[in-house]
C-alpha cells in the first residue's frame, strides 16, 4: 500500500512537472508572439506618422501650388492688358542711323525733325518729313551721338536734332541731366529738345 502511495506521488511530480514544462513553453512562445506583434504595430505606428507628415507636406505643396496659380492667373491677366495697351496705343517708328559692322558703345535715341524756320525744300522732303524721326545710334556717350546725327542733319540745312537718350527698347536707363559728356555743350534749339514719342514721315 505505501509503496502504492509512493509510486501516485511519483507519478504526480512527473505530471506537474511536465505540465509546468509546457506551462512555460507555452507562455514563452505567446511572450515570443507578443514581442513580434508589438515590433510590427511600432513598425506600423511609425509607418503611418511618416505617411501622415508625407500628406502634410503635400497638402502645404498643393496650397503653394494654389497660391502660385492665382498669381500666374493674375500675371496672364496683367500681361494681357498690358498687350492691349500695347495694341491700342499708337506705333512707335525707329530709324536706324547708319548700318555699320557692330560697335561697342550705347544705343542712343534722337528724334530729328525739321527746324520751324527751316528753307522751303523739294515736295518729296517736306512729305517724308511732315513729322519728326526717332533715329537710333551706337555711340560711346551722348555727346558723341549727338554730334553723330548732327554732322549729318546739320542746321544750316533746316534740322533740328533733339537730346540723345538710351533707348528704352534696350531696357537700359536715361542719363542724368548732369551727364558729364555734356559739359561745355552749348544750348541751342538743336541741343534742347526733349524726346517725345516718334511717328513716322
Amino acid at each position: 500500500m505505501t509503496a502504492l502511495m509512493l509510486y501516485g506521488a511519483v507519478l504526480l511530480m512527473v505530471a506537474s512537472v511536465i505540465v509546468n514544462r509546457i506551462g512555460q513553453r507555452r507562455a514563452a512562445l505567446a511572450h515570443r508572439r507578443l514581442q513580434t506583434d508589438e515590433g510590427t504595430l511600432r513598425t506600423l505606428e511609425h509607418e503611418v506618422g511618416d505617411r501622415s507628415r508625407a500628406l502634410h507636406i503635400l497638402r502645404e505643396r498643393c496650397a503653394g501650388l494654389d497660391e502660385q496659380l492665382d498669381e500666374a492667373r493674375v500675371a496672364v491677366d496683367q500681361l494681357s492688358q498690358k498687350m492691349e495697351r500695347a495694341k491700342a496705343a499708337p506705333v512707335e517708328r525707329y530709324f536706324v542711323f547708319d548700318r555699320q559692322d557692330p560697335r561697342p558703345g550705347t544705343i542712343w535715341a534722337l528724334q530729328v525733325g525739321r527746324s520751324a524756320d527751316a528753307p522751303p525744300a523739294l515736295p518729296r522732303m517736306e512729305t517724308s518729313w511732315k513729322a519728326p524721326r526717332t533715329y537710333l545710334v551706337v555711340a560711346g556717350n551722348q555727346r558723341e551721338a549727338m554730334d553723330r546725327v548732327a554732322h549729318r542733319y546739320s542746321r544750316n540745312a533746316g534740322f533740328e536734332v533733339g537730346t540723345a537718350t538710351t533707348c528704352h527698347l534696350f531696357g537700359a536707363k536715361q542719363p542724368g541731366k548732369d551727364d558729364p559728356a555734356l559739359s561745355g555743350l552749348p544750348a541751342g534749339p538743336g541741343r534742347a529738345g526733349q524726346r517725345r514719342p516718334a511717328t513716322a514721315g
